[in-house]
């Protein structure tokens, strides 16, 4: 920031300087403020503060406040001139240095540059400016974009957590978006397959597809988790029922959650399992191909996807495209609750912490809901006190 007049201020260290801040206003004339501003170096990094006042006394006594805020460590006072791409490119960093998944930093990084984007056109200002209005125009212009209420909201979380973490970090002074109240979106209906459409599928599916299929469908696996499932994980002792340890699946290394967890194993893929040959460590492999003749390639979701909606298509299911490999995931939920698992142990099976996130599978049967209902049942009336009550109302309605 140019200042003129610049001086130093007489007695303060580390030094701070100040003079009126120049600029140029919107048809490029150079102008001077009526302000004083002051300029100090801080930690070899460059502040410049506004002293808000036209008076050089009261300005000199202001810059000798910045040095005593110094002195006492109350960085969160001292103004920066970050810019919100400075700002994000930080945040950015940190998550990675964090060992975030590779999908989460992707996500990131589109959305914050489409963020800075928006400020570099609407909010050419240091981050530190940023206030609720701006978060709200910035919203709004999501809105006038056509973004879906859940992208908004996905969205505004991840940039209200940008500016949390850079007040945290002392990169601005305050967290000006910490009353900003972003309501959440209804949950998105998932879709799922009945027990008998379940049941379809596995049947009619080719044998080295259905193993894979019966795992989302008996055990809610991912299909990550299907993938990277290795033998050691399978746990087959005889005269007893066996689980599955999940560890692997997720984009970096671990399982979504990054905690392991334990399944029973169902007595139906139990026995496709020990069927299988051992090709290697992991349990299921994509088909032998001119390039991986030996069979020993990992299995492909894209491939996998594409024979699960063919199958569907061919089965005559109503909109067969909507269905997705993470379908049998619901459908394994969806289960757990037409059958009365506990909440302790549908969690544990799935890999959740909260059961908010289990009640996005928790899908109601038709034939279970209409079964509930009819549970209802609500005494009848002795015929002599049905009598007594309408002679009451007969008796009522002649004296009026």
């Amino acid at each position: 920031m140019k200042l003129h007049e610049r001086e130093l201020v007489t007695g303060t260290e580390p030094k701070v300087y100040i003079g009126r801040r120049c600029y140029r206003d919107k048809d490029g004339v150079e102008r001077v403020s009526w302000k004083y501003a002051a300029e100090y170096c801080v930690g070899g990094r460059r502040f410049c503060e506004s002293l808000k006042t036209g008076d050089r006394d009261l300005a000199v006594r202001r810059a000798h406040e910045i040095v005593g805020r110094i002195v006492r460590g109350e960085r969160g006072q001292v103004a920066r001139r970050d810019s919100i791409a400075q700002v994000a490119r930080a945040y950015l960093e940190m998550q990675g240095a964090k060992g975030r998944a590779p999908t989460t930093l992707t996500k990131y990084t589109h959305v914050l540059s489409e963020f800075t984007a928006w400020c570099m056109a609407h909010f050419p200002r240091p981050a530190a400016q940023f206030t609720e209005q701006n978060f709200w125009r910035w919203h709004q212009s999501m809105m006038d974009d056509g973004y879906a209420l859940k992208t908004r909201a996905d969205r505004s979380v991840i940039v209200k957590q940008l500016f949390k973490w850079a007040a945290r970090v002392r990169l601005i002074p305050t967290n000006t978006l910490a009353e900003c109240s972003v309501p959440d979106p209804p949950p998105t209906p998932q879709p799922r397959f009945s027990p008998h459409q379940t049941a379809t599928v596995l049947n009619a599916a080719d044998p080295h597809e259905r193993v894979m299929f019966m795992a989302m469908a008996y055990e809610g696996l991912r299909f990550g988790e299907v993938r990277d499932l290795m033998w050691p994980a399978v746990s087959m002792p005889p005269d007893e029922p066996g689980f599955i340890t999940v560890a692997l699946g997720g984009s970096n290394g671990t399982t979504k959650g990054r905690r392991s967890r334990r399944i029973p194993l169902h007595p139906a893929l139990r026995e496709e399992l020990e069927k299988l040959p051992r090709i290697g460590e992991r349990v299921f492999y994509a088909r032998a191909s001119k390039k991986y003749p030996n069979g020993d390639h990992p299995v492909g979701e894209r491939r996998l996807l594409l024979s699960l909606k063919r199958l569907c298509r061919r089965l005559g299911f109503p909109n067969p495209d909507q269905y997705k490999l993470h379908t049998f995931r619901h459908t394994f939920a969806s289960m757990l609750a037409r059958n009365q698992v506990s909440y302790k142990y549908a969690l544990s099976f799935m890999g959740h912490r909260s059961s908010e996130i289990l009640d996005l599978y928790y899908t109601q049967f038709d034939d279970t809901a209409v079964q509930a209902i009819k549970t209802i049942n609500y005494p009848t009336a002795p015929p002599v006190a049905v009598a007594a009550m309408t002679g009451a109302h007969t008796a009522e309605a002649s004296q009026r």
